[in-house]
């Protein structure tokens, strides 16, 4: 691949993907009896009322908001941040490899622990292997 065409194909999957975990800060301000139904639609336990619940769901929601807004920043510009790009790739592939391992050791539902953890694993390789096609700035 052209190292022309790399920058574009990276900087619209960084858009993507910032834009994807950004938008997890509506879930944190999301009611709780939403998050009841989603819980039950995807069938899973129900979600206990409890403040730690309530805590974890929604600072989670906040973390990937955080990190999907770093990544929003870093497509502005993916020739001088190439380098911090590609280990931003190689982070994630490890949180793509540990989520599958939790997903499944912790029961989640199959579609659940196969669409979490492997996509983000290749999205990772993705990252990585164009990062390192796109021209230094």
């Amino acid at each position: 691949m052209q190292a022309a065409s790399a920058e574009k194909v990276l900087k619209w999957l960084l858009v993507v993907l910032g834009a994807m975990a950004a938008s997890a800060v509506f879930t944190a301000v999301m009611p709780t009896a939403w998050m009841e139904a989603c819980s039950r639609w995807l069938g899973v336990e129900p979600l206990p009322r409890t403040p730690l619940a309530q805590y974890l769901t929604r600072s989670l929601s906040l973390v990937y908001a955080h990190l999907g807004v770093l990544v929003l920043y870093l497509a502005r510009d993916v020739r001088r941040h190439r380098r911090l790009i590609g280990f931003v790739g190689w982070l994630t592939g490890l949180l793509g490899v540990a989520l599958t391992v939790l997903d499944f050791a912790i029961g989640m539902p199959a579609s659940w622990s196969w669409g979490e953890g492997p996509p983000t694993v290749l999205c990772a390789w993705a990252i990585v292997w164009l990062a390192r096609r796109v021209r230094p700035a």
